[in-house]
């Protein structure tokens, strides 16, 4: 539910920040060329996966916009991002090149291979979490790559807390954070006998994800 809650900023601060990156070096229609993009296979599946975006949102006003009054009928990359699924932007970065991963990495303060790592576990703990499915007492299959201070320190990547260091260090300057953090708080002291270290939360996890 929490990683619900946090996905609509962290959409707009990604899907702000990638269209900058994109549009700025290869126009609005640039997320055609292959060129534009690492590698040739993950461009095609991409090209796949928006086209069942935008058919799933064919009768939205914008994109019938464009569809019926704008020669080609192609979506701008501007217009594109309202219908990428958080799994599609995920895909979307790891595919761009390094150049233009290390640009938008670096707007939030981090490099580009925890970035990466970040997006992928945040939309594969997103779809569990879409689903109802469990996060208590969960090895992730999907893992991010911590910094080594969190490592050394004993937490473990496999669980949820780990995660939720990642989403702290692209949200800490959200005020959706702080009342995520409260909830999760909240909930703890309401369930007291739940375990809360079978999910990787330390006994200091509200410093680590307040700070």
């Amino acid at each position: 539910m929490v990683i619900i809650i946090c996905e609509h900023p962290l959409r707009q601060l990604l899907d702000y920040i990638c269209l900058m990156q994109i549009l700025g070096n290869y126009g609005v229609l640039g997320y055609f060329n292959e060129n534009n993009f690492a590698a040739v296979n993950y461009h095609k599946e991409f090209l796949n996966d928006i086209n069942q975006e935008i058919h799933r949102n064919s009768k939205a006003p914008f994109v019938k916009n464009f569809k019926e009054n704008y020669e080609g009928g192609e979506l701008p990359i501007y217009a594109l991002v309202e219908v990428f699924s958080f799994g599609t932007l995920s895909k979307f970065y790891k595919n761009m090149l390094n150049r233009d991963k290390k640009a938008i990495a670096k707007s939030f303060g981090v490099g580009y291979t925890y970035l990466e790592s970040w997006l992928e576990s945040i939309s594969y703990v997103r779809n569990i979490c879409a689903h109802y499915g469990r996060l208590y007492n969960a090895k992730l299959s999907k893992t991010p790559i911590l910094y080594r201070e969190y490592t050394q320190s004993g937490i473990g990547n496999n669980r949820i807390f780990g995660v939720l260091l990642c989403l702290k260090q692209l949200l800490k300057n959200d005020t959706h954070w702080k009342f995520f953090v409260d909830n999760i708080e909240i909930l703890i002291e309401k369930y007291e006998y739940v375990r809360i270290d079978t999910m990787g939360f330390p006994d200091n996890w509200k410093s680590l994800l307040s700070s």
